[in-house]
């Protein structure tokens, strides 16, 4: 896309304009409740500024913007399944934020709100079987993010997912994640040895964790707090990948202090079965004090 258009009360840009790094077409919102960037590719959220408040998600100064591969930040959908799948030839964290989605409609609300939906069909191939997804993006004084999952296929399907949030903060080393304490995790820097959480979630160095059957609300306590609220989101992740993961991560490297990742969705043990033609839906709120 070599010029901005704007429609609808939206601009449809791409990452050289933004970034100055060529590559992926990208959707800006600009209304007087916020401000948000999302990429066509994978439907992912890239930044949401509330008016007034600080900036809501964490992007990779070193970010790539290359088709068919995952932006480092913002808010990436894993999906059909999470984390690293058995057969290590099909790629990592699923297929849908790699994928072009198609942004289906866009409408206002009275208060103000902007309201996007995207949907992304995979009519099946060698890594999965067919399904059909949406996710609709309401952006106003706050962000809420809505998944809908339908299986297509003549079969019944397991799906495991993750909204894979990167949230900014002052040094990851000082924040603590409230609101999973006594629930038990897998931890990936164990080869998921279970463990269970005694107390806030702090970030020393390297934390892997899958937070099975969570509560509904967390709260990231930092200089300007981020208090997340889900619906039908069992599983949460929290991430950091410390000094040493971060050196061998060409998008990350020197910047792993400034982000930690709070994730929502439904792993492991609380992954999705879904029977032929059965749809189920999820929910997540976020907000920056």
């Amino acid at each position: 896309m070599s010029e901005q258009v704007q429609t609808g009360g939206i601009t449809y840009t791409d990452s050289a304009a933004l970034y100055g790094k060529p590559g992926l077409d990208l959707v800006l919102v600009e209304t007087d409740r916020c401000r948000a960037v999302i990429a066509v590719q994978g439907a992912q959220l890239l930044e949401f500024q509330a008016l007034g408040h600080e900036p809501l998600l964490w992007l990779s100064p070193a970010a790539v913007f290359e088709p068919g591969k995952a932006v480092r930040g913002g808010i990436p959908l894993c999906l059909p399944w999470f984390g690293v799948h058995p057969e290590p030839a099909r790629p990592k964290h699923g297929l849908v934020r790699t994928r072009p989605w198609r942004l289906e409609a866009s409408r206002e609300r009275p208060d103000g709100t902007r309201e996007l939906v995207f949907t992304y069909r995979h009519d099946g191939d060698a890594d999965f079987t067919p399904f059909l997804c949406s996710v609709t993006m309401e952006l106003g004084k706050k962000l809420r993010l809505v998944l809908e999952l339908e299986n297509t296929a003549d079969e019944a399907a397991r799906f495991s997912w993750a909204w894979h949030s990167y949230f900014p903060v002052d040094n990851v080393h000082d924040i603590r994640v409230l609101g999973l304490e006594e629930t038990d995790y897998l931890d990936n820097t164990r080869g998921l040895q279970r463990a269970r959480q005694e107390g806030a979630v702090g970030f020393p160095g390297e934390v892997d964790r899958v937070y099975e059957h969570a509560g509904d609300t967390q709260r990231i306590e930092a200089r300007a707090p981020i208090q997340a609220h889900s619906g039908e989101c069992r599983s949460v992740i929290a991430w950091n990948p410390g000094a040493g993961l971060a050196a061998t991560l060409a998008d990350v490297g020197e910047h792993y202090a400034q982000f930690v990742c709070v994730e929502h969705g439904n792993a492991f043990a609380n992954s999705w079965q879904l029977g032929i033609g059965e749809r189920r839906t999820a929910w997540l709120e976020l907000e920056r004090e």
